[in-house]
């Protein structure tokens, strides 16, 4: 395809500039012989002028006959004219007289002698057919026509130099033409290259693979269709190693329940297991199923987010009590921590949202600080506010999150601390962080070792989503 591409653009290149060479060599050449014959006519009109200026003085008596004679022939031997002089019939002074073939064509000379200039191609005279330009001019003496000066050329030698002109236009057009069809080749080339560059990565793109680049130069279309494809390649690069990594970790994440439940119900199917023992595997196999199930909830509501098929129930929700309605939710759980759990109650906050997606935000935000803080510390939600800006925080004054984790703690599957979470497949946050952003919102993390973590969530007043 992209040989018939570069077939295609070479062939219009090529044919815009021959036919542009054509039309301009054409328009030079017919200007040319236009202005040849213009040329040759202005000769022919110079020495119409001499003979005329030359039959006034003989006609003067300033001039003899045979004087005008040897001029007339000096000026055909000169300028490679012909010269014809005729004689108005009534004139009566002989001392102007016929010089010369008279004309083939009587109208010429009526014309002539009536007073009006004559400008003609011919023969001239009947002994000879060859083709000439003629210009004929009357001689007028005392207001009165007394004859007429005849001039004329051989069209062939005019024609000489028109075809020595066209030759030199022709050479020129063929070597101009010669040189632009190489120029244009080596463009067209280097126009389609990176063309040809953005096909290869195209085809391994199809093919798997993400690796490739397109080299981009200048700021024309092409460099910005090459720029895209780079980011696309990028892009397709990360979600492929995303959708290999999320393989890995949802493998890794089903094969310990799944292997757990196996293990129980062969057991029980085989007998091995002791029937006081037996209560205790339904049990480990109906938890790990809970947890397989939860895994799958929550599974699916990622997807949901990711393909933006969640309706969101926005209203005029007050965060402040809705802070408070969490905490009272969970004081239970935390008491048996031996853990306290606060709430600013009083100040509010009111942000378009949807009260149950942000209360599901707010439980497992808070719900993650009673699992991972130490027994006798301190969590609960907060509003703050400095200046004009208002936001959310669920707090604790745990052992914080180390710096190298903190870039980390959104992604799918990731837990900070496999050893205290061996419950939660580790999409508690990212969820969260999605349901904010669709809310048209924001979320943030601080932590600090030995003196807590405080995750801000950022929400706009007016209704705005992302879904």
């Amino acid at each position: 395809m992209l040989n018939s591409f570069y077939r295609k653009l070479l062939f219009i290149y090529v044919t815009i500039t021959i036919v542009s060479i054509i039309a301009i060599s054409g328009t030079i050449g017919y200007t040319m012989r236009q202005n040849t014959y213009d040329r040759s006519e202005q000769i022919l009109l110079e020495k119409v002028t001499q003979v005329d200026e030359l039959a006034k003085d003989l006609l003067d008596n300033s001039m003899l006959p045979k004087d005008f004679r040897k001029q007339i022939a000096a000026i055909e031997k000169s300028s490679n004219v012909r010269v014809s002089v005729i004689k108005h019939p009534k004139l009566n002074s002989d001392k102007l007289n016929s010089v010369g073939e008279p004309p083939a064509r009587k109208e010429w000379a009526d014309k002539l002698l009536s007073g009006e200039p004559v400008t003609a191609k011919g023969s001239f005279s009947t002994s000879d057919s060859t083709k000439m330009l003629i210009v004929g001019r009357p001689v007028w003496l005392d207001n009165r026509v007394v004859g007429g000066i005849f001039l004329y050329t051989p069209i062939q030698d005019i024609q000489g130099t028109i075809n020595e002109i066209n030759r030199a236009i022709v050479i020129s057009a063929v070597l101009i033409a010669a040189l632009a069809v190489a120029v244009l080749y080596f463009v067209s080339r280097h126009f389609v290259k990176p063309i040809q560059s953005m096909s290869r990565t195209a085809e391994a793109l199809a093919l798997g693979d993400f690796s490739g680049r397109v080299a981009v130069r200048g700021q024309d279309e092409i460099a910005s269709l090459a720029a895209s494809l780079n980011r696309m390649a990028g892009k397709l690069e990360k979600v492929e190693d995303s959708r290999k990594r999320f393989l890995s970790e949802i493998s890794h994440e089903l094969r310990t329940p799944l292997t757990t439940i196996r293990a129980s119900l062969q057991g029980l199917v085989d007998g091995v297991v002791e029937p006081q023992d037996a209560q205790e595997f339904i049990r480990v196999s109906l938890g790990e199923t809970i947890r397989l199930s939860k895994l799958v909830d929550d599974l699916l509501q990622l997807s949901s987010f990711e393909e933006k098929q969640v309706k969101l129930h926005l209203q005029q929700v007050d965060a402040g009590e809705l802070s408070v309605y969490v905490v009272t939710q969970l004081k239970m759980k935390a008491k048996a921590k031996r853990i306290e759990l606060f709430a600013d109650e009083g100040i509010p906050l009111f942000v378009q949202a949807d009260a149950d997606r942000l209360r599901q935000v707010l439980i497992n935000l808070l719900d993650n600080a009673i699992n991972h803080i130490p027994e006798g510390s301190q969590a609960g939600i907060r509003i703050k506010s400095v200046k004009h800006e208002r936001w959310i925080e669920v707090w604790d004054n745990g052992p914080g999150i180390p710096p190298d984790k903190l870039p980390h703690l959104f992604d799918r599957f990731y837990k900070a601390d496999e050893s205290r979470n061996r419950s939660g497949a580790g999409l508690g946050l990212t969820i969260c962080k999605m349901i904010v952003e669709a809310h048209g919102g924001s979320m943030r993390v601080h932590s600090q070792t030995g003196q807590g973590t405080v995750f801000q969530i950022f929400l706009p007043h007016s209704p705005m989503t992302n879904l």
